[in-house]
Parts: structure tokens; sequence; C-alpha cells
């Protein structure tokens, strides 16, 4: 009896709740539909994946009040292996994190190449400039916090992501801006997941967006369009 008053307690206060993600087990850099069942959700409400700590909003598809979608269009490397889902509504109603893993598909257990092949291979590979042909989404809100995927190929691991931005946000200074180096995770060589925990102002309207290579390798710049957002 306490339990049930609690779990209504609970929802008229707004506080999400995940039941299960379907499925829970995703194969590395696969591409994938998620289907969140809980309740309390809402348009307000959004949607965080990552490791603990390192949570990031993803677009959603609200069905109704008790289930999302979200596609995931460039899927997740397999380090590290288990990542929390989570439904926030509102600063302070989150669900408790519930954790999907993800599996090295058959690509990715084939067994290493011998030594002195991989010793043939790794220059070529090191010495490749990487190439950005699209960014999703290619434009975002101002302010808007986001997960940029960066697609292209020739991304070696360890590679980072540079963005023109304000190295001054959120302090009392002038702006500044510069190309600044972003928390990148490389996915697979083609794709690169980049979490942006803060938005960005309105101006300069265009972003440059470069990825660079551990060897020094950089790509042609794209650009990451910022609208104004709606009043």
């Amino acid at each position: 009896m306490l339990a049930t008053l609690l779990l209504a307690a609970a929802a008229a206060a707004g506080v999400p709740s995940v039941d299960r993600v379907e499925p829970s087990t995703l194969e590395a850099y696969r591409p994938v539909e998620l289907t969140i069942v809980g309740g309390g959700f809402g348009p307000e409400c959004r949607v965080l994946i990552g490791a603990p700590g390192r949570l990031a909003p993803v677009r959603h598809e609200l069905v109704g009040d008790a289930e999302i979608r979200v596609h995931l269009t460039a899927g997740y490397g397999p380090d590290p292996a288990r990542r929390q889902v989570v439904v926030e509504c509102g600063r302070n109603f989150r669900s408790v994190p519930f954790a999907i893993e993800i599996v090295r598909g058959k690509t990715e257990e084939a067994e290493p190449a011998p030594p002195a092949e991989r010793a043939a291979a790794e220059p070529l590979v090191d010495s490749e400039i990487p190439t950005v042909t699209r960014l999703e989404p290619a434009a975002i809100d101002a302010g808007q916090v986001f997960t940029l995927t960066v697609m292209g190929g020739g991304f070696a691991a360890g590679a980072e992501v540079e963005i023109f931005a304000n190295s001054h946000a959120g302090s009392s200074h002038l702006p500044a801006y510069e190309m600044l180096r972003f928390a990148a995770e490389v996915a697979s060589d083609t794709v690169i997941l980049v979490d942006l925990d803060r938005g960005f102002a309105a101006s300069p309207r265009l972003r440059q967006v470069v990825v660079i290579n551990p060897d020094g390798g950089t790509s042609a710049p794209v650009y990451l369009e910022i609208k104004r957002s709606s009043p």
C-alpha cells in the first residue's frame, strides 16, 4: 500500500519512470531505434544517454506519456560497455537510470592481424587526412544543448573536434572567439560524437568545425549554423 502511494505521489509530482528499454543490448557502431517504456513522459521531457557523469541529450520522439522513441543514427562505440538511459522532465525530475549494454559486433570480434601486418598497415592509417561530409544536426537553435554527430571518413582513434566558440563562455569577460577543442568520442572511422552541454550564442551564425587526427591531419572545415531561438 505504501509503495503504491509513493509511486502515485511521484507521478503527481512529475517524476518520470523508465521500466524498460528495447533493445537493451546494442551492437557497437550500429544505428538503432530505441523504445523507452515507462511513465510520466511529456513534451517538456528530454532523453539523456551516456556513461555515469557524462550524460548527453539525444533527439527523441514522444509517442505518448508511457513511450519515447530514440533514433541513434550513428550508434555508440563499445567503450564504455554500459551506458545509462535517463528521462528528465524539468530540472528536478529524473528517472532512475536504466542500463543498456554495448557489445562488439562480428567485425569487432575478429582476431587482430599479426604484428607484421599491423605494422605495415598502420602508417597508411596514420597518414590519412580526415574528411567531414556532414553534421547532424546541421543547424541548432541558440542556447540548445545537444550531441553533435560528425560524419565523414579517415577518423583515427584519439581524433579531436575543434569548433569556433567563445573561450570566455560562462564568465563575465568579453567574448573571445577561437577554435576550441571539445571532448569527442570516436565511434568509428566514419563517426565522431561530441557532447555539447551548453549551447552557442546566435552570433556568429556559422561555426567552423574541423576534425584533427592524432598525427596532425586536419579536415577541411564544415559549418554548423546557429539559429535564433523562437520567442
